[in-house]
């Protein structure tokens, strides 16, 4: 049975004191996960007791902004990001998560044509850095979901077949794919095609519900049916998260969807619990 999780970037900008409170707040809602932005790689011992002492299950979802790059040509700003990532799955352990999400493989906001030779490079060194996280990962009985972005965020990994090629180029079980429907609608020719083949792959490793304007799922024009049915079909069982922001924060739009971040999540709630009763 799938977990409905939200992100607390639905509420807030970063992993900081203004996070204590809200996952007594998901919890009372009805939502079974909390999804942690990893701005930093450490939570608070209070925050941790909250989401333990709610019953939540937890994922974790890297904040890779600029200097946090795998695939850098730096060897000490690949250092330090491995340290970060590992640091991450120091904290995965801790809370009983069990995937730690996002774009593990590159920075945030690196895009850039490159010659064929420096992508292959970037390639590789993307691939290496995940082997090493993996090992660790297992360790702390951890899957990674590295997630395509878009095309204003990467230049590394932009669609699910790409996402499936750096998968099978790692080469280990507990690497998979993490599918954000918001991303896909920008860099799918075939958001349902996309899905599937990862879904048939056996790579669905995490799923973010976000509407085409980042609003909660049931809204927008995706067709929530099919993507569902889907999931569905081929018995995917992990966590579905919605991903919105609050004013301010990464993806939030300049003009507001007309509801209060606690609208939103209900909103969101309802639907995926509507959808998955029939």
């Amino acid at each position: 049975m799938n977990c409905f999780g939200i992100n607390l970037w639905n509420w807030t900008n970063g992993l900081g004191p203004d996070c204590l409170g809200l996952p007594a707040k998901i919890a009372g809602m009805g939502f079974d996960a909390v999804e942690l932005p990893m701005t930093q790689p450490a939570v608070d011992e209070r925050l941790a007791h909250e989401i333990c002492a709610n019953g939540l299950k937890v994922t974790l979802c890297a904040a890779m902004s600029p200097g946090r790059d795998l695939s850098n040509f730096d060897p000490q700003i690949r250092a330090d990001t491995m340290d970060y990532l590992l640091r991450c799955l120091d904290t995965a352990q801790q809370l009983g998560a069990g995937v730690f999400a996002g774009p593990l493989y590159t920075g945030g906001g690196k895009r850039h044509l490159l010659p064929p030779e420096q992508a292959a490079r970037e390639w590789e060194l993307a691939v290496t850095g995940l082997r090493t996280l993996s090992a660790r990962a297992k360790e702390c009985g951890v899957k990674l979901a590295i997630e395509p972005l878009n095309r204003y965020r990467t230049s590394v990994v932009n669609t699910a077949e790409q996402g499936l090629r750096m998968v099978r180029d790692v080469g280990e079980e507990n690497v998979g794919i993490h599918f954000d429907t918001f991303h896909a609608g920008i860099e799918e020719s075939d958001l349902c095609g996309a899905l599937e083949s990862v879904l048939a792959a056996g790579k669905l490793f995490h799923l973010h519900a976000c509407a085409n304007n980042r609003g909660a799922p049931g809204q927008g024009f995706f067709p929530w049916d099919r993507i569902f049915g889907l999931t569905r079909s081929y018995g995917y069982q992990g966590h579905i998260t919605m991903e919105t922001f609050a004013p301010g924060g990464l993806d939030s739009g300049w003009t507001q969807l007309g509801e209060s971040p606690d609208e939103l999540a209900l909103s969101g709630l309802r639907y995926l619990r509507s959808i998955f009763s029939e």
